[in-house]
């Protein structure tokens, strides 16, 4: 094992943070220009729920080495390492990218004093694993179980999306403008008004997903110790909420 003296391994599992929703907004309107002196605003609402198709991986590599240089090299080599891991796998090469590169100089800060522990290089991964189904969702643990044997690697977080929402946002909008024109036929026949065109459309849509999140350190303990704390069997993907949004101004005689 590399790094010295180092009887230790990657101990997984430190926290867990499961079913917390990221949420993601987009705002859009429409104006005809005209600006009749009557009209009536309304809202409605629309909710598609689906089973997420795409498992995404957070990783994160590092190494501490006495020269930027070496600890870069290290890096790219457990990179290198993570890569044919996912190979294995038929995951293609455009579905894993960096997300940053980090090299500083570390530091110990005890005993009152600051000794250089020489150069700490990061090189952050993301990892899609697409048409996550069953099999992939099984596919995306055993990824997630493999690279966190390396030394040096951090599972940062595991989350699920969908690979093209616009299916689910074309029946949430549907579901949106229904509510909206049946609120607007009410509100006109109650006022005993007339309900003409819309003059202005706007929308605002989201969505979420729920995430598994672990936190990762290095330990000086014995393999074996945690040779079995390493399971992601536990993954689950869980189901997304596709909302929208509508807003609509009528004008009204």
């Amino acid at each position: 094992m590399k790094n010295g003296n180092l009887i230790g391994t990657a101990l997984v599992c430190l926290t867990i943070l499961v079913s917390a929703f990221m949420l993601s907004k987009v705002n859009f309107s429409v104006n005809s220009g005209v600006n009749p002196d009557h009209t009536i605003s309304v809202s409605g609402n629309g909710e598609v729920r689906a089973t997420p198709d795409t498992l995404i991986l957070s990783l994160r590599v590092e190494d501490t080495a006495e020269t930027t240089a070496q600890a870069q090299k290290n890096v790219d080599e457990k990179v290198a390492e993570i890569k044919n891991i996912i190979k294995s796998y038929d995951i293609k090469d455009s579905d894993v990218k960096t997300t940053n590169i980090n090299v500083y100089e570390a530091y110990d800060w005890t005993n009152g004093g600051r000794r250089s522990l020489g150069f700490t290089a990061n090189h952050s991964l993301q990892i899609k694993v697409k048409s996550a189904n069953l099999e992939n969702e099984w596919v995306g643990g055993k990824i997630v179980s493999q690279v966190a044997e390396i030394w040096g690697v951090f599972v940062n977080s595991v989350s699920y999306d969908i690979d093209d929402k616009t299916e689910y946002y074309s029946q949430a909008r549907e579901l949106a403008l229904k509510k909206a024109n049946q609120k607007a036929s009410d509100l006109a026949k109650y006022a005993g008004v007339k309900l003409g065109k819309p003059v202005s459309i706007s929308e605002n849509w989201s969505s979420d997903y729920a995430v598994a999140t672990r936190s990762m350190k290095n330990a000086y303990i014995a393999e074996e110790a945690v040779a079995d704390s390493i399971v992601w069997s536990d993954i689950s993907l869980g189901e997304m909420r596709i909302t929208l949004d509508i807003n609509v101004v009528y004008e009204i005689k």
